[in-house]
């Protein structure tokens, strides 16, 4: 059983918020990105979506509960979920279970990241940008922000991997859906460990274990960079604020 917490990502200046309905419940079997609980403020609601598919072993929060950032939702069985479509294969159980891990891990594929479930919001604003083209981000990690005339939010990556292409500029209007950028999957080789330790009794996980290899060097050189460009120290404001910024051409990213 490989169990996984999903936490709240980074949902922007959000603190404190109020679950106010629970969209799943221990034995369900979900997907990544399914909305799991909806959270309220003072501003707006929103959903908070899954980063991992799985089985929910256990819920961590209840109605009324405050979350933040990086509180724990749930356990996710993520075991469980990997080795279902191979149930129906039962003449030639370890061949199958092998080939579904190994083109997550060796193709490195393009991975499309789309809008989430974001609530009640549609066409909001891209008013910043927070990673480039050739950036290596980590699953969670914010990628842009949107606004809306009640309040605005940091849209974070469902994957980890290397940015190969924004779909989106500064002023665009967005909804649920919309595809914003596409990463090469060079972390895509994370999920597929679980499968492969899954199959080591049966000996063919060795043959999925050198396929990430080659994907390793390739990310390598985008690391530094990375460091040096992703806007850790952007400065969260409020919409007006942020408005106000952009009226009288003050860059909110040069605030200290």
């Amino acid at each position: 059983m490989a169990l996984v917490e999903v936490k709240v990502p980074d949902i922007g200046d959000f603190s404190d918020v109020a679950v106010i309905e629970i969209l799943v419940k221990p034995g369900d079997a979900i997907k990544a990105e399914q909305s799991l609980v909806t959270v309220e403020s003072d501003k707006a609601s929103m959903e908070i979506p899954s980063n991992a598919a799985g089985i929910v072993k256990e819920l961590r929060v209840k109605l009324g509960d405050k979350v933040s950032q990086g509180t724990t939702l749930l356990l996710l069985d993520s075991g469980q979920a990997a080795a279902a479509p191979a149930a129906p294969a039962t003449p030639a159980q370890p061949a199958p279970s092998v080939p579904a891990a190994v083109p997550a891990a060796a193709s490195g594929g393009p991975i499309e990241v789309h809008v989430p479930d974001i609530g009640d919001f549609k066409d909001v604003a891209v008013i910043e940008l927070l990673v480039a083209v050739g950036d290596r981000v980590k699953a969670e990690q914010s990628l842009f922000t949107v606004e809306s005339d009640k309040a605005s939010m940091e849209i974070p990556s469902p994957a980890s991997g290397v940015v190969k292409a924004l779909r989106i500029k500064l002023g665009d209007k967005i909804n649920k859906g919309d595809l914003v950028a596409v990463l090469e999957g060079a972390a895509s080789a994370a999920p597929a460990a679980i499968p492969a330790i899954a199959a080591a009794p049966a000996g063919q996980a060795p043959a999925a274990a050198p396929a990430p290899a080659p994907s390793a060097p390739a990310a390598t050189p985008s690391v530094e960079r990375s460091t040096i460009n992703a806007p850790q120290g952007l400065p969260h404001a409020s919409p007006s604020v942020r408005k106000l910024a952009r009226e009288l051409g003050v860059p909110l990213a040069e605030v200290k």
